[in-house]
């Protein structure tokens, strides 16, 4: 006989648990729910994985809080056909296990059936933890430091893989609790529904009532609401892990890229910089130039060729002309005036033909001196 008597303490329990109900026609079955032992499943983290003892208390913490529902073979399709209410943790040997208290519904008759003829024996549930730790190197397969190599080779960044040399992974904090099934074979070790000689709550909770500890004050007393829909679909979380793992290592090169390409723009900048320095230096030389100096130069160079001009234009016979003020000018000036001249035996110039202008000549010379 599977099926466990329904003391008052589970009783109190259920009341708690699934609300106003007709409690006599639940069938209570008691299973180890999950243990401390390796998990028998072929995956590169999950091979010989164990949870902490402190992840199975937080399991049964909540089951206090929020009832799990039973499924078949983690098929989240068909509604559940009972629920988990209760759990504890016992300690077994070296090991621990989490006790569980579960029911079946009234429409649960061919699953009932298989249980009490043994065909239907083993549990097994879904979880997910908060950390899947390296037992060597305590490297975070679920950290920010995880990549989709890490998770599908079950090895660290130091070489240490899970599954060889006695390293296996570290179920640490629990992250989701969503549902309890029937299964033919669960990846627990002696993940399995209990006999009810081998129960652990058959007795204890009534012992416990006995000694004046009202049973309520275990659980915490919940609405008999239906709970959120937990159900989790194993294969969509990891093709949507591997997918967020694909991004975020593609985010990470996109991100050595940029870095790059800054890098080489702030190179640049930096040379601009340096060139902008240099012109502006060679600007503030310019800038520093003594200019009244140079506008003095000018000034007296072109009062010394004005002189000279004048002279010149003088000896032409041009006395009322005005005289520009530029250097070139007055170069010019000189150079084209000082072609006319003619030098005189006495050392005296003469106007070339055509320069005389209205000046009276003497008829016994052809020459004559400036006046």
């Amino acid at each position: 006989m599977k099926q466990i008597e329904k003391t008052p303490a589970i009783r109190a329990l259920l009341a708690a648990s699934a609300g106003d109900v007709d409690i006599d026609a639940l069938r209570v079955y008691e299973a180890i729910a999950f243990n401390t032992l390796p998990i028998r499943k072929e995956h590169p983290l999950y091979k010989g994985a164990r949870a902490d003892r402190a992840f199975l208390l937080e399991m049964a913490n909540e089951l206090k809080r929020e009832s799990r529902p039973v499924q078949i073979m983690h098929d989240s399709s068909p509604l559940p056909i009972g629920r988990v209410f209760h759990g504890e943790v016992v300690d077994v040997g070296v090991d621990s296990e989490l006790r569980a208290l579960f029911f079946l519904d009234p429409t649960a008759d061919a699953e009932a059936t298989k249980i009490e003829a043994g065909s239907v024996d083993q549990v097994s549930v879904s979880v997910l933890a908060k950390q899947m730790l390296n037992s060597k190197s305590g490297f975070d397969y679920f950290g920010s430091d995880s990549s989709s190599d890490n998770i599908w080779s079950g090895m660290d960044n130091d070489g240490n893989q899970v599954g060889k040399n006695g390293v296996y992974a570290r179920m640490v904090g629990l992250d989701k609790f969503f549902e309890m099934s029937l299964v033919g074979q669960g990846g627990a070790q002696n993940a399995r529904i209990v006999s009810r000689d081998r129960s652990h709550f058959g007795q204890s909770l009534e012992r416990l009532a006995a000694s004046g500890m009202d049973p309520n004050s275990l659980v915490l007393l919940a609405t008999a609401t239906p709970p959120k829909d937990t159900s989790m679909d194993l294969a969509t979380l990891v093709t949507n892990l591997t997918a967020t793992t694909a991004d975020l290592t593609n985010a990470k090169r996109d991100l050595t890229d940029s870095q790059g390409k800054v890098t080489t723009l702030e190179a640049t900048i930096t040379e601009q910089t340096t060139k902008i320095t240099d012109l502006e230096a060679q600007l503030a030389a310019a800038k520093a130039v003594d200019v009244a100096a140079v506008t003095a130069d000018r000034d007296a160079a072109v009062a010394a060729l004005s002189e000279v001009a004048k002279g010149v234009l003088t000896k032409v016979g041009k006395v009322n002309v005005e005289l520009p003020q530029t250097v070139t000018e007055l170069s010019a000036l000189i150079a084209e005036h000082s072609n006319t001249l003619v030098i005189k035996p006495n050392g005296t110039s003469q106007d070339a033909v055509g320069d005389l202008g209205s000046q009276p000549v003497r008829a016994a010379s052809a020459f004559r001196s400036a006046r």
